[in-house]
C-alpha cells in the first residue's frame, strides 16, 4: 500500500475494512442467490468484485485515502441499494448506515468522517420518504426474512465489536505514545535545565578566576619588590625567606585552581580543540581537592607519552570532573582512587578505579540513564554520568563500567589515538 506519512496505522484499519467488504457481500451475495433474488445479489457480488479490485490497487500507486473513500462509497450504495429491496425503513439492514461514519472515525482527514456522517443520515432520511411514498420493495421471502434479520444483525454486531475493540487498542497505543513523548519531553527539558546550569556554573568559574587572578597579580608584584629591597639587607632576608617561601607557595597553589576553573568554565561548542587527557585530569583533580583530601589517597598512574585528541575541552573537564566526582562520593572515608592512563596502538584508556561501596548488578546496566540515581532525594538529579555518556560518545570514546558492592568500581574511557 502506499504509505503515507500518518498512514501507517491506519493501513491496519483498511486491511480489516477490506475483509470485512469480502466476507459480507459473498455471505450476503450468496444468501440472496439461495433466496432466488437476482436484484440483489447481481449488485452484491458486483460490490465484492469492486472491493477486490481496490484491494489490488492498494498494492500499487493509489493512495490508500482515495481507495478508503471509493470503499466507502461503494459500501454507502450498496447498503443503500440492499435496504431499499429489502424493506426501506423497516428493513434488518437500516443499521448498515452507521458503518460508514464509524469506519470514516478512524482516518486522519477530519473532514472525510463528517462527509460520510452527513452521506449516511441524508441516505436515512431518504429511505424514510421512501418507504413512506410506498416506493421501497420487500424481495425476501417470508421464510427466510427472520433468516436474513439474523444475518444483518450478526453482520452489524461484529463490525461495531471489532471496531470497538481496535479503536481501544489505538487509543491505548496513543495514550502509551503520548506518555513516552511526555517523559521524553521531561527527559529533554531536565538535561537542558542541567545544561543551563553547568554554562552559569562556568561563567560564574571564569568571573571567579578573573576576580581572583588579580589580587594574585598584586601579591606576586609586592613579593617581587619586597625581595628587591631585602637583597642589601643580609639578615632581614635571611628571616624573612620562610615566610616569602610560604607565600611563594601559596601563590602557585593559587595559581593553578585559578587556571583550573578557566580551563573547566570554558564555554565553546567547538569539537576541535586539542585536548591534553593528562592536563585535564590533573585540573579535575585540583578541582576536587577540596574534598578529595579527607577521602584519602588519589594515585595517578600517566603514561609517559603525552595523550592528545581533537574534541571539546571544556566538556572533557566536565566529564572527567563527573566520574571522579562519583568516585569520591563512593568513598566513605580512607579510601584511594587510581588514575591510570595508557596508549595501546589507536585507543588511548583511561582507567578511574575506587575501593568504594560499589555499584549493584541491577543498578549497573541504569547508571547512563537520565535521573538514575541513588541518592537521597533532593541530593542528585541522576544527570551527572547521563551527560557524561554523552560527552564520550560525542568524542567517539565509550565508557565501560565494572563493579562489585563493597569493592569498588572501575571506569574504563576509551578515545581513538
Amino acid at each position: 500500500m502506499k504509505n503515507l506519512p500518518y498512514l501507517k496505522k491506519e493501513q491496519g484499519f483498511y486491511l480489516f475494512l477490506m475483509i470485512s467488504a469480502y466476507v459480507s457481500t459473498l455471505v450476503f451475495g450468496i444468501f440472496y442467490y439461495i433466496a432466488d433474488v437476482p436484484k440483489l445479489y447481481m449488485p452484491v457480488f458486483g460490490s465484492f468484485l469492486l472491493f477486490v479490485l481496490y484491494g489490488g490497487l492498494s498494492y500499487l500507486s493509489v493512495g490508500l485515502i482515495t481507495l478508503f473513500r471509493l470503499s466507502i462509497t461503494t459500501a454507502i450504495s450498496i447498503f443503500f441499494y440492499q435496504i431499499f429491496y429489502t424493506g426501506g425503513i423497516l428493513s434488518s439492514g437500516l443499521l448498515e448506515f452507521l458503518i460508514p461514519p464509524l469506519l470514516a472515525f478512524f482516518y486522519r482527514p477530519i473532514k472525510d468522517r463528517y462527509f460520510f456522517m452527513v452521506v449516511s443520515a441524508i441516505c436515512m432520511a431518504s429511505m424514510y420518504l421512501l418507504t413512506k411514498f410506498e416506493l421501497t420493495q420487500n424481495l425476501i421471502p417470508e421464510y427466510l426474512a427472520n433468516t436474513h434479520g439474523l444475518l444483518c444483525s450478526v453482520f452489524v454486531f461484529s463490525i461495531v465489536s471489532i471496531y470497538t475493540f481496535l479503536f481501544r487498542n489505538a487509543l491505548v497505543i496513543k495514550n502509551q505514545q503520548i506518555g513516552e513523548s511526555m517523559k521524553k519531553l521531561q527527559d529533554t527539558t531536565h538535561k537542558l535545565i542541567q545544561s543551563e546550569k553547568m554554562a552559569s556554573l562556568g561563567m560564574l568559574s571564569a568571573g571567579v578566576a578573573h576576580e581572583i587572578n588579580n589580587p594574585l597579580n598584586f601579591i606576586k608584584g609586592g613579593i617581587e619588590v619586597l625581595e628587591d629591597g631585602l637583597k642589601e639587607e643580609k639578615e632581614l632576608q635571611f628571616e624573612a625567606a620562610p615566610c616569602i617561601h610560604v607565600i611563594k607557595e601559596g601563590l602557585s597553589r593559587a595559581t593553578v585552581i585559578v587556571n583550573s576553573l578557566n580551563h573547566f568554565s570554558r564555554n565553546t561548542e567547538s569539537m576541535n580543540e586539542t585536548c591534553d587527557l593528562h592536563e585535564i585530569i590533573d585540573n579535575s583533580l585540583v578541582m576536587l581537592q577540596p574534598k578529595l583530601k579527607y577521602k584519602g589517597n588519589v594515585m595517578k598512574e600517566f603514561d609517559n607519552n603525552r595523550l592528545v585528541i581533537s574534541g571539546n575541552e571544556g566538556k572533557l573537564h566536565q566529564a572527567f570532573l563527573n566520574i571522579i566526582s562519583n568516585a569520591e562520593q563512593a568513598i566513605e572515608k580512607n579510601g584511594t582512587i587510581k588514575v591510570k592512563t595508557a596508549k595501546n596502538g589507536k585507543k588511548i584508556k583511561v582507567e578511574i578505579t575506587d575501593d568504594g561501596v560499589g555499584i549493584s548488578k541491577e543498578n549497573l546496566k541504569k547508571i547512563s540513564d537520565p535521573f538514575f540515581t541513588t541518592k537521597p532525594v533532593g541530593k542528585g538529579t541522576g544527570l551527572g554520568l547521563s551527560i557524561t555518556y554523552k560527552i564520550i560518545e560525542d568524542h567517539n570514546g565509550s565508557i565501560d563500567v565494572s563493579s562489585k558492592p563493597g569493592k569498588g568500581s572501575k571506569f574504563v574511557i576509551s578515545f581513538d589515538a
